[in-house]
Order: C-alpha cells, then sequence, then structure tokens
C-alpha cells in the first residue's frame, strides 16, 4: 500500500473511531476496527506478495516495442503451459540422437551464399520493382511453364518415345483413351472439388478449358495452378473423364554433403509473441535455452512484427518505427547469444516493416554484424556443402486447403512432392492469401526450385512435421508462440559414413521440441 494513501486512509478511520466513540458506539467501533485491521493486513500481505514475486525473465521488456499505449492486456505466462521443454518429434538416426550433442562446442567458419539467382544476380541486387509484370507478360510466363514442366513430364511418362508422341488438345473428342497437357484450375474462386475442377490447354491462343470428371480415377491429386498430364477420353468435348493424371518429372536427388565437422542447427518460425500482447515471451524462451545450448546456426523465419497482430492492426501508438523495433530486436539476440553462432533472418511478406509481396525482398539492417545474414523469401543457400531451401510462406497450409486429393497418399508428403515437381515455391495459382500481392514476373526468377536441397524449411499452421522426400529433409518447426504451446526444430548433421551415401536419415538427428 503507498505511504500517502496509506496514512490519509489511517488517519480517516481515526477521525471515524473518535467520532464513533465520543457517540458511545462502542459495539460498532469493535467492529469496524476489526474490519480496519483485516483490510489492512490484507493489503500489506498483497505487497509482499508482489514483492515476492520475480519477474519472469530480468529482461522482461527486452523484445517489447517502445509504446505510447499499453501493449498488452493480461500476460500469459507462456512457461507455464504444460510439457514445456518436451520433445514432440524425433526423427533421424538413433545412435545419433542418443549421442547428440545439441550445443557446438567451438565456432565454425561457415560461409553462406545465396543460390537462388537469376542472370547471377540475387533478388536483393537488382533493386527490382514489385508489380511491373503486365498481363501479356503473365500469359507468357504461364506458357513458358507448360513447356519446359510439360517437356519433363512428357520424358517421364513416355520414355524414349517421348518426341514422336503427339498430345491431344484438351476440346478434342476422343472414345479411347487419350492424353492431353495443361493447368489444373477452378471455375471459381477458392478450393477445388470434383464439380469445380478443369484444365485450361497449352495453347495460348486459343485459351480452351476443359472440365474434369474423376469418376473413373482410382487417386488423384491436383490444385490450381499445377501442370499435368492427362489420361481419359472426352466423348462430347466438354467434360473430360480422368483415368489417369501424371504430374511427376524424373528428379536428381540432393548431392550428399559433404562435411568434415558435425554442424548444429536451430529453426524458429514467427510469430514470436502472442496473439494478445507484444511482450514476445515465446522468443525471450528461447533465447533462454539458446545461451545453454549455442547451435552452429540459427535459422529465425519471419514474421517478427506481424502487420495482422491484433495490437498492431488495432493502431496501438509506437512510440518507435517498425525498422527501429526490427532493429532493436535483431540486436538484442545477437548480444543475448554472442557472435559463435551464424544468424539466418528470413523475412516475411506479413511483416509490419517488409514489403507485402512475394517473392519479399529481405529488410535491409542499418548496423551490420558479422554473423547475421538477412535474406529474402524464398531463399535457397549454401552452408559448407549443406543446401538448404526455406521460405516463410505457409505454402503447405495453402496447397492443403485448394487440392483435390483422394486416395493419394501422405499430405505432407504430397505437397512437398508438389513443389519438386512444379519446380516452384509457390506453384499454386492464384495465391491463397488476400494478405499478399504475388508477382509473377519476380516469382519465375526467383521462387524457383531448380535442384532438390538437403534441407527444406517449410513452417506452417499445420502440425509440426519431419519428412525425407525425395531424399530432401522436410521440416516444419511449427509457430514459436502458439495457444498450445509453440514450439521449435534442432537438428544436427553429421559426415556421412561415405560419399555415396544418400539416405538422409543414417546422418542425421532431429528434435521437434516445445518452447
Amino acid at each position: 500500500m503507498p505511504k500517502k494513501f496509506s496514512s490519509l486512509f489511517s488517519s480517516r478511520v481515526m477521525r471515524l473511531m473518535f467520532s464513533i466513540k465520543r457517540a458511545n458506539m462502542t459495539k460498532h467501533f469493535i467492529r469496524f476496527s476489526s474490519i480496519y485491521c483485516f483490510l489492512f493486513e490484507l493489503c500489506f500481505q498483497a505487497r509482499n506478495a508482489l514483492a515476492r514475486t520475480p519477474a519472469r525473465h530480468s529482461d522482461a521488456l527486452l523484445f517489447s516495442p517502445a509504446s505510447y499505449s499499453p501493449i498488452s492486456g493480461t500476460p500469459r505466462s507462456h512457461t507455464a503451459l504444460a510439457g514445456s521443454g518436451k520433445i514432440v518429434y524425433t526423427f533421424g538416426n538413433p545412435t545419433l540422437i542418443g549421442t547428440a550433442k545439441w550445443a557446438s562446442a567451438k565456432q565454425k567458419k561457415i560461409d553462406v551464399k545465396q543460390l537462388l539467382r537469376h542472370k547471377g544476380a540475387t533478388l536483393d541486387e537488382p533493386k527490382s520493382n514489385y508489380m511491373y509484370d503486365c498481363l501479356r507478360e503473365r500469359c507468357d510466363i504461364a506458357a513458358d511453364r507448360i513447356f519446359h514442366i510439360g517437356k519433363d513430364l512428357c520424358k517421364k511418362v513416355f520414355g524414349a518415345n517421348a518426341d514422336d508422341y503427339e498430345l491431344s488438345q484438351v476440346d478434342e473428342h476422343s472414345q479411347e483413351l487419350t492424353k492431353t497437357i495443361g493447368t489444373i484450375c477452378c471455375d471459381h474462386e477458392g478450393p477445388l472439388d470434383p464439380s469445380s475442377t478443369m484444365l485450361a490447354g497449352s495453347d495460348e491462343a486459343r485459351c480452351l478449358t476443359v472440365r474434369l470428371n474423376f469418376s473413373k480415377a482410382k487417386s488423384a491429386a491436383v490444385f490450381p495452378g499445377q501442370i499435368a498430364i492427362v489420361s481419359g477420353k472426352n466423348p462430347k468435348g466438354d467434360t473430360f473423364i480422368v483415368d489417369e493424371v501424371f504430374t511427376e518429372r524424373q528428379l536428381s536427388p540432393p548431392t550428399t554433403p559433404s562435411l568434415t565437422d558435425p554442424l548444429s542447427f536451430v529453426i524458429a518460425a514467427g510469430p514470436y509473441t502472442n496473439d494478445d500482447d507484444l511482450a514476445y515471451e515465446p522468443l525471450q524462451d528461447l533465447i533462454v535455452y539458446l545461451k545453454d545450448h549455442k547451435p552452429d546456426v540459427l535459422v529465425l523465419t519471419g514474421p517478427f512484427l506481424d502487420a495482422e497482430h491484433k495490437l498492431i492492426s488495432e493502431n496501438l501508438t509506437l512510440a518507435e518505427s517498425f525498422e527501429s523495433f526490427f532493429e532493436k530486436m535483431i540486436t538484442s539476440i545477437v548480444e543475448a547469444i554472442g557472435t559463435m553462432t551464424k544468424i539466418l533472418i528470413v523475412t516475411s511478406h506479413k511483416d509490419a516493416n517488409a514489403d507485402p509481396v512475394y517473392p519479399t525482398m529481405s529488410v535491409p539492417l542499418r548496423k551490420s554484424y558479422p554473423n547475421v545474414h538477412v535474406l529474402p523469401d524464398p531463399s535457397m543457400i549454401d552452408l559448407n556443402g549443406i543446401v538448404m531451401g526455406m521460405t516463410t510462406t505457409d505454402i503447405v497450409q495453402h496447397i492443403i486447403s485448394h487440392e483435390l486429393a483422394f486416395n493419394a497418399g501422405d499430405k505432407v508428403k504430397r505437397v512437398v512432392n508438389h513443389l519438386f515437381h512444379q519446380g516452384s515455391f509457390y506453384p499454386l495459382q492464384p495465391p491463397a492469401c488476400d494478405e499478399m500481392s504475388f508477382d509473377s514476373f519476380l516469382a519465375a526468377r526467383y521462387a524457383k526450385i531448380e535442384q532438390i536441397p538437403n534441407i527444406l524449411i517449410l513452417p506452417s499452421d499445420q502440425k509440426c512435421f519431419i519428412r525425407v522426400v525425395n531424399g530432401c529433409l522436410a521440416i516444419n518447426p511449427g509457430r514459436l508462440a502458439d495457444n498450445n504451446g509453440g514450439t521449435f526444430a534442432r537438428f544436427v548433421i553429421s559426415p556421412p559414413a561415405n560419399e555415396s551415401e544418400e539416405n538422409i536419415h543414417n546422418f542425421v538427428a532431429c528434435q521437434i521440441r516445445k518452447v
């Protein structure tokens, strides 16, 4: 209880007690005196209890933006959630998992090389302008995709006879089995269903489409924007009765990493604060872990300050710019874990200080750090011989929510396969995210997957997962801030026993852990 309030409260009570005594109301005086003593003791205990309650972290406001208004209602105790520190997913060589050293014993020299380039330049280098692609360019880009992917599909389907086989037009009448090629599309906005799935032909001059009927197909997995060869019959010319869908090309497996020492990684995906405050408690919990388990590489994918966060979208008045707050956050992370760890920051179109366009250019830092690399979305990098692809856009959720699939196997493996066989980090067209503008011109240059990486980071609202698909280790670390307790991934890649080892399961130890 504050001294001034306590003194004022006591003086008023004493005056009242004196009045009561003079009025010979002894019985009421005793009763009121007891109530006063009880209230005073209660306030005293509450004050002591608050004094004894330690701050959750000594740097509890380390990552909170300066604000002219409250940044939180009633903060949730993130660490109080059941299962904090629990391992929720394990993958890899059991022997390596049992002996894995999640922390790096010494600083290693790690070179970071961006592989997503067009004519030698990265997305950030040419100072590209967004949204300058016209309708004609978009048509040309779509035609190029059909030509290049279609050619590879034909090689896989027809083998040595690919050049001799002539595909039918989508509207060509046929009573016998025939094959045609085109782009899967929907006749309305929204996800595909059995009655809305169509195939747009490859002849851009005629712009023909045909409705697909899957009643005779044993299995299928298609989504808008997918290039596919479809086998079946088209008796009337307006409905193609599908017998089989071919969407897979012949892919080369990733190159086995050439490592001399094990490399340890930690991967976390935004958001980094709860949806009802800006206290960044989950991020602070992660920093506590990183101080004790310094990895060789830390990958942080955005958003860091989500433009759609409830407090930001409701016009919370900040006392600093988004850019200043982001800079402060990165500085705090570097100061907390030191320079021994290589830190990779992947920008998100959801970040308040980034452009809401995909592909998303990296956010520049005013101060440079030797161990920090800010990367665009998407990115494909080389880390000492390990090829790692990463994106912050939830393409897994977007495809799953828009595809038509039946008897098609594991949905996660299916989606990752879609990315590889369509050769793109974002093959879904039109995009599923209303808040994201899609630049076809830049995506055709800087969102391509021309080689299968060793590691593919795919943050998603889907349940966290680890899968091996076409020799690539695909990881969804989950969201660091989650109502049910956030998660992050950690893994160690050891030098393969021999250069011909292709199964990454044999030389990796990977876990997903609750923060």
